[in-house]
């Protein structure tokens, strides 16, 4: 069970399909959230929706999809990772442990992974004590933290 025909809806109701490229998507017009993705896994069809927008990866394996979305109020992020089913995985705190200490921030956006592994993404977290970034290598499967690359 393999995640396929991935898509991300915005809220203008059009379509990014994961083949576009980036000048396919500038012609879609201006910027729009993304306020649901959907795929199919098998026969079965799978959306995910948050209306306060949602940024997603499908993870390099297509076990997995990464989400970095909203709770009910919209106030708070809440990134998680989602079993092709539409089933949660797993979701990883806003505390992490840069250079072996534990740091508050929050996720930001996906970067390709330093790390090659099936399960394995990037994303960029956002150290709140000074503004520091950081790329974080996750191994989607189990959580781990797999690699801190600092950003500038």
């Amino acid at each position: 069970m393999t995640i396929k025909q991935f898509i991300e809806i915005r809220q203008d109701g059009k379509v990014i399909d994961e083949t576009m490229k980036s000048e396919d998507i500038f012609a879609l017009g201006s910027t729009e959230k993304i306020i649901e993705v959907q795929w199919s896994n098998g026969s079965q069809s799978v959306s995910l929706r948050d209306t306060h927008g949602v940024l997603a990866k499908v993870v390099p394996g297509r076990n997995f999809v990464a989400t970095n979305g909203h709770d009910e109020s919209g106030q708070h992020r809440i990134f998680s990772v989602i079993n092709a089913d539409g089933s949660p995985h797993l979701q990883l705190p806003n505390i992490q442990a840069i250079h072996g200490k534990n740091e508050e921030g929050e996720f930001c956006w996906f970067e390709p992974p330093r790390v090659e592994s099936p399960n394995v993404f990037g994303v960029v977290f956002n150290r709140a004590s000074d503004n520091s970034m950081f790329q974080l290598d996750i191994d989607a499967a189990s959580g781990n933290v797999l690699g801190v690359f600092p950003i500038r």
